[in-house]
């Protein structure tokens, strides 16, 4: 995935251990940007998106089977970045509505490792922005463009995104738990049986089993 030199990991991971982010220019090469763009066009196409508490007037998708696949695939680089291994637990993406709000949060258990990757940005519109509060460290925003990716501690690091002018942006996020944590495995593939497994589906049969 990545033709980096070992002294640029051990840059990565030295500033992940200091700051808990990173800004990541082009994580996602331009064959699997634009193979995600046909694919989230399918997605759309067959109403698979739904709505979500955090973000109700945006349309949002968890655990896909091909969005997993993309968990997978980037998570050495991932690793190598931070400086540590990672578990994968779940994906999710977003594509965010016109005046639409994150609060400022941190993420659950599942979610120690964060990665938000820009797929699309709206016609003419300026970066994607994510903003944070580190700790030990003033807010900062991270701007993104389509390909770049902000990976963050997610459990530790303050995130939130400012009202949006327009709408159209799409981001992914992939979500990990580190191997050494007390949180992996129990927490792997976020409580389902597989990567690509229906969130709703394991809640069923968990239930059916009880």
């Amino acid at each position: 995935m990545s033709d980096h030199p070992h002294t640029y990991y051990v840059r990565t991971a030295r500033r992940f251990r200091k700051r808990r982010y990173l800004l990541v220019r082009r994580i996602l090469p331009a064959t699997i940007l634009e193979y995600l763009k046909v694919y989230y066009a399918i997605l759309m196409a067959k109403n698979r998106f739904c709505n979500d508490s955090q973000c109700p007037s945006s349309l949002s998708l968890g655990g896909d089977a091909g969005l997993d696949a993309v968990l997978e695939w980037i998570r050495p680089e991932v690793s190598r970045l931070v400086g540590f291994d990672l578990a994968p637990t779940f994906s999710y993406t977003r594509q965010y509505a016109k005046g639409e709000v994150l609060a400022r949060h941190r993420d659950r258990a599942a979610c120690e490792i964060s990665v938000t990757v820009s797929i699309q940005i709206p016609k003419g519109a300026g970066p994607s922005v994510v903003h944070l509060k580190p700790p030990n460290f003033n807010e900062t925003k991270v701007e993104m463009f389509e390909g770049d990716a902000c990976v963050y501690a997610g459990t530790e690091v303050e995130h939130w995104r400012e009202r949006f002018r327009i709408g159209g942006y799409i981001q992914l996020f992939l979500h990990f738990v580190a191997k050494h944590s007390p949180n992996y495995p129990k927490l792997m593939f976020d409580g389902r049986e597989c990567l690509g497994a229906d969130f709703e589906r394991q809640r069923k049969q968990t239930l059916k089993k009880a």
